[in-house]
């Protein structure tokens, strides 16, 4: 147990140099205008590395499945009830909803992902605080 904290705990540690050495290195970038785009790349990309890093770990991916399944409620909780009332209007209505929340929150091109994303690891810092802080 103790072991595999501190091979999380170096892990972590070895993440945060990454990223301090990245951003140093726009920071010592002599062109401003270089520097924003730089930073705005790196900002909009973080996730997508946070997510490539960390969901590699099984707490990680536990946590993202519960936060996808959450966020997609919306989808699969009106399938469901357009199953259980099958033959109906308010199923006819719930499997319209259900579609159209599909087509907007799970189809590409949305928010949806990167929501979940930092929703996770807004989750996964909490719980590593808690759990960093038992061990100290």
């Amino acid at each position: 147990m103790k072991q595999d904290i501190n091979s999380e705990i170096a892990k972590q540690k070895a993440y945060e140099e990454k990223e301090r050495l990245a951003k140093e290195k726009i920071k010592a970038e002599p062109k401003s205008f270089k520097k924003f785009w730089d930073y705005v790349i790196y900002y909009t990309l973080k996730p997508i590395y946070w997510a490539k890093e960390n969901i590699k770990d099984w707490r990680t991916a536990i946590i993202f499945i519960i936060v996808m399944a959450v966020m997609s409620s919306e989808v699969w909780v009106f399938y469901l009830l357009g199953v259980i009332s099958w033959g109906s209007e308010f199923s006819k209505w719930c499997l319209g909803v259900a579609s159209a929340c599909w087509l907007f929150w799970l189809g590409p091109f949305t928010p949806f992902l990167p929501l979940c994303i930092i929703i996770t690891a807004f989750i996964k810092g909490i719980v590593n605080k808690i759990r960093f802080k038992k061990l100290k």
